[in-house]
C-alpha cells in the first residue's frame, strides 16, 4: 500500500532511484494507493548523467506492495518491497524496460 510519504523504489531504467508519493490520484476517497494506481512523486535520488534530476516532480505507477493483496481465487500476493514504475502524462512508461516483477493487476490494467 501506498500513502502520502511513502518512499518507494523506482524499478525502471529511466534514473530514479527512490520516489517518494506526494499525492495519489484516484477515483474514490481513498487514501490508499494499490497496484497500478497512479500517483504523483517527487524524486528522492537519482543516477548520475540521466535527464532526471533530484526533486523534480513525476508521476508514477505502484507496481508491487509489501501489503498482501487477496486476488478473486483466495491467493493472496505481496512482495518484499514497493515498488513504482516512472510514466509520462499520456501514461506511457519513460524507460525502456522494467528491472524487477510487475504485479498482475497491474498489466491487467
Amino acid at each position: 500500500m501506498a500513502f502520502v510519504g511513502t518512499r518507494l523504489k523506482v524499478i525502471d531504467n529511466s534514473g530514479g532511484k527512490i520516489v517518494e508519493c506526494i499525492r495519489l490520484y484516484k477515483r474514490s476517497r481513498s487514501k490508499v494507493g494499490h497496484a497500478g494506481d497512479i500517483f504523483l512523486g517527487t524524486l528522492k535520488s537519482v543516477w548520475p548523467n540521466k535527464k532526471l534530476k533530484k526533486g523534480e516532480l513525476v508521476r508514477c505507477i505502484v507496481g508491487t506492495t509489501k501489503k498482501g493483496r487477496e486476488r478473486d481465487n483466495g491467493v493472496s500476493v505481496s512482495f518484499e518491497e514497493n515498488s513504482a514504475i516512472i510514466i509520462n502524462s499520456k501514461s506511457i512508461p519513460v524507460g525502456s524496460r522494467l528491472l524487477g516483477p510487475v504485479m498482475l493487476e497491474l498489466r491487467e490494467r
